[in-house]
């Protein structure tokens, strides 16, 4: 069950980010290509690749953190008993928890509702701002259940990520 819950998670943010990062990629080649040999700019594929930089960004580490594959400097954990790794495991990943809920998922949704409420909006695309915000409390959420499900891996003593990050 939980692996299945995992693997759904990864195919719905890879869904989200991979179409994301290829448009990202087509408004940086267009603004090259413009500037070096058409000697025009366009300031939507600029603003658009900014906003689609910021969301897969925030995607990205959701997605990081549910293979195990953020940076960690583990030298004192390793050398420490398999019973106090697994307590350090879940510590850091209940804290985690906490920071996306609190932080990202609660802080967030009150700059997205701010933002809502002001009506302010992009100057290129004329976007609503809080659109681009909205990846705050969503990669919080997603963020706060790849780190539920670690505490299970965890805790169960199964192999539900991987320890790499990869495509497919």
């Amino acid at each position: 069950m939980l692996h299945r819950i995992h693997r759904w998670l990864d195919v719905f943010v890879l869904a989200l980010a991979v179409p994301m990062t290829l448009v990202m990629l087509a408004c940086v080649v267009w603004q090259v290509v413009g500037r070096y040999f058409l000697n025009s700019s366009t300031s939507f594929t600029d603003e658009l690749s900014r906003f689609l930089f910021i969301w897969v960004s925030l995607l990205g580490a959701a997605y990081v953190l549910g293979k195990r594959g953020h940076i960690a400097i583990t030298g004192l954990i390793d050398m420490a008993p398999r019973g106090v790794r697994r307590g350090f495991d879940i510590l850091i990943a209940g804290l985690v928890i906490v920071f996306a809920l609190v932080v990202l998922v609660w802080g967030g949704w009150l700059l997205v509702e701010r933002n809502l409420r002001l009506g302010q909006v992009s100057p290129a695309m004329l976007l609503p701002v809080a659109y681009v915000y909205a990846i705050i409390p969503l990669s919080g959420l997603l963020t706060a259940i790849y780190a539920v499900l670690v505490v299970c891996e965890v805790a169960s003593g199964q192999e539900i990520a991987a320890k790499e990050v990869s495509l497919d």
